[in-house]
């Protein structure tokens, strides 16, 4: 049962839904204060809230029915009875996504890219805050640890079945962790002033995808409360977005670096260990769900694959923004030439 916050005559408040809510409240201020940075975003920011939390209301439900419908009477009920159930946050990402889309056909927005950055920072900040709702009820967390009894590590919550107090690993805690420290770093490096050249527009929404998708990928396996898909039951819907927002950034930045370099030999050294390190930490899921006694060993290996692909895109992105060299016809890449001496005889 849920815990209770606050109790006003026949109103009761619960501390889930009161965390999830500032949650939101803490995405849309910080949403308003990064995009409205710059003049003439008043009109497309004022459409943007609202629109962006009907349509993340909306799918977050959908989605969650669709993983969880044994939890609601009919679709009908799910999505228009919104007093009892679950959300999807999922649903959040791609309703933001489709609200900046709809708001840029319709000429509201001027550009779409700036929205996606700020609502990318927005998204990571409200993340931070909102899963911190699951300390006051049984979701998002992990296996049952015996050796540890203490945060950040273990969460104890009592078994509605028996009774019994357990301790499971706080993946919500990790989650939110995760969450801050990169909005903490993307804010640092959208804000910080640049002399030579601006931020690319959409990277600190792609540097969001890479980042939160890789912890995604890891950190859903662990909890025991995944949205599977309904065609097999154990594939996390979670962790194939996570997968595909790794992919979308290896792909822009590597579309960046052909543009810039032209197709090179060791482009397709560095694309396929990209390639091989996610398969392998998706192996390690499946050793994970067949070996649960190796989930120590398979954890650790996906970690490493992860963070080598972060280093990865990282490094392409690096190469495809710097400017050290121009390009000639012939293909081949040079610093840029010194003037030519004076000769030495003189000139007429």
């Amino acid at each position: 049962m849920e815990r209770i916050a606050l109790i006003a005559g026949n109103l009761v408040i619960y501390w889930r839904p009161l965390l999830v809510t500032s949650g939101a409240v803490t995405a849309i201020l910080f949403f308003l204060a990064f995009y409205l940075r710059k003049p003439g975003n008043g009109l497309s920011a004022a459409c943007a809230v609202p629109l962006a939390l009907i349509l993340s209301l909306f799918l977050s439900r959908l989605l969650h029915w669709y993983c969880r419908s044994a939890s609601y009477p009919s679709l009908a009920a799910a999505v228009t009875d919104y007093t009892t159930g679950g959300y999807a946050l999922l649903g959040a990402f791609v309703g933001s996504v489709l609200a900046a889309l709809i708001l840029r056909l319709l000429r509201i927005s001027r550009s779409l890219l700036p929205m996606l950055d700020s609502m990318s920072l927005a998204g990571a900040g409200g993340i931070a805050v909102g899963r911190l709702a699951s300390f006051f009820d049984t979701s998002d967390r992990g296996p049952i640890v015996q050796s540890l009894r203490s945060l950040p590590w273990v969460s104890p919550i009592r078994n509605q079945t028996s009774g019994a107090v357990e301790y499971r690993l706080a993946v919500f805690l990790f989650q939110a962790m995760v969450a801050g420290g990169i909005f903490l770093i993307l804010t640092l490096y959208y804000l910080v002033p640049r002399k030579k050249s601006k931020l690319p527009e959409g990277d600190t929404c792609i540097l969001f995808l890479l980042f939160y998708g890789a912890s995604q990928v890891l950190l859903d396996s662990i909890r025991y409360d995944s949205l599977f898909f309904r065609s097999n039951g154990f594939v996390s819907i979670v962790q194939v977005a996570g997968a595909l927002a790794i992919v979308l950034a290896v792909v822009v930045f590597s579309v960046r670096l052909v543009k810039k370099t032209g197709l090179r030999p060791w482009h397709f050294v560095l694309w396929l260990f990209t390639v091989g390190l996610l398969g392998l930490a998706g192996y390690m899921e499946y050793v994970v769900q067949r070996y649960s006694e190796k989930a120590v060993f398979a954890y650790s290996v996906m970690s490493v694959c992860l963070l080598l692909i972060i280093c990865i895109v990282l490094a392409v992105r690096k190469l495809s923004t710097g400017l050290p060299f121009e390009a000639t016809r012939g293909g081949r890449f040079l610093r840029e030439s010194k003037p030519p001496k004076a000769n030495r005889r003189g000139s007429d």
